[in-house]
């Protein structure tokens, strides 16, 4: 097996007790603390584009359960399932990328693995209980399996690789698609191609699309460059190390262009430093029900900036084939931090722009 599985994380999102998704996250850890690392969608429950609830009960999760590897050499690694919190009284217990708008589907969990976390246990007359854990502070040499430990060992020839590695290209994504896993957790390797520049980004964001059949249970997953043998090419050249080798390339958060008819089978990878960028920038999501802005709110914000605007601007707004209104969008969307769905922030700037009164600001001459 792949030494690197012993970093990827199976992860199960509950409301309480009731199971609502499976995902897929690594360990990850900078500057000695650990997190966590998975998609935005899959521990708020909602669709990073349209904001909508993906639970059909409408349920968020208030907590996820995590099977990750410990080591205890030289016995051997074994999985553990902890239970981690996903919110408090304030705020969300993972941290979001600090632009907040545009979206990054990327979030990062912090855990302290000297501390104790719940865990649950069948008792022999089959009913669960729970219990509390250490993962490392025991009487047992023990520790965590971060990805960090697997990667090329020189930063430099992995930042070379990063600005070299082009389309075509192959990547691998360990997860657990369609929750398929055997008694011990062990991931599922799926292959990828890359479909786009990793270097340009996609629409002007820090990602990338890969040409991959990923499956639901994924999402959250590292995408790794691997190679077994310990070799990695750069532009005709080659770096060889004496052990299996591996690059973090990004994070895997779903697929594009799907349809009722049609799956081209193009997958979302955010790039790998955008995980850097979370960790360092410390911002905690808001609660479930904060992250989107009701209507008033939204209407609030939307007249607020009609009030930059002049009267020829005002025309351009109810004009479609202007692009005046999506200048509204996206600057009432930076506003309020991405907490409203783009198309209905078109909808309500059209919609007020008919009936605005306020002030504006003189025309150009």
């Amino acid at each position: 097996m792949a030494a690197v599985s012993n970093s990827v994380v199976h992860l199960t999102m509950r409301f309480e007790k009731t199971t609502l998704a499976i995902g897929t996250g690594v360990v990850y850890e900078r500057d000695g603390k650990y997190y966590i690392v998975t998609a935005w969608h899959n521990l708020t429950g909602r669709h990073p584009d349209n904001l909508k609830f993906q639970s059909s009960q409408n349920a968020v999760p208030d907590n996820v359960v995590v099977s990750l590897v410990v080591n205890h050499p030289p016995f051997g690694a074994t999985r553990m399932s902890i239970i981690l919190p996903l919110t408090d009284e304030d705020k969300s217990l993972f941290m979001i990328h600090p632009t907040r708008w545009p979206r990054v589907d990327v979030v990062a969990i912090p855990f302290d693995p000297m501390g104790q976390f719940k865990f649950e246990y069948w008792q022999s007359d089959n009913e669960i209980v729970e219990g509390l854990i250490s993962l490392l502070n025991t009487d047992v040499p023990t520790e965590l399996c971060p990805v960090q430990r697997y990667l090329v060992p020189d930063k430099a020839i992995i930042d070379k690789w990063m600005d070299n590695v082009d389309v075509t290209e192959e990547l691998f994504i360990p997860g657990y698609p369609h929750n398929v896993q055997d008694d011990y957790s062990q991931p599922i390797w799926k292959r990828a191609t890359i479909a786009s520049s990793v270097q340009r980004g996609f629409n002007g964001q820090p990602k990338f699309l890969i040409d991959s059949a990923s499956k639901s249970g994924m999402s959250g997953s590292p995408v790794l460059y691997y190679s077994p043998k310990g070799s990695v090419s750069i532009r005709g050249g080659n770096y060889r190390f004496g052990t299996e080798v591996a690059i973090l390339v990004g994070i895997y958060v779903g697929r594009e262009g799907v349809t009722d008819k049609a799956d081209p089978q193009i997958g979302i990878v955010w790039h790998r430093s955008v995980i850097d960028e979370i960790i360092d920038g410390g911002c905690f999501e808001r609660l479930s029900y904060d992250i989107e802005v009701k209507s008033d709110e939204l209407d609030e914000a939307i007249n607020e900036e009609f009030k930059t605007c002049s009267k020829k601007g005002m025309e351009n707004i109810l004009n479609p084939d202007m692009p005046s209104r999506f200048y509204v969008r996206d600057s009432v969307l930076q506003k309020l931090q991405g907490r409203a769905v783009p198309k209905e922030v078109v909808e309500a700037t059209v919609r007020l722009a008919k009936i605005y009164e306020g002030p504006l600001v003189p025309d150009d001459d």
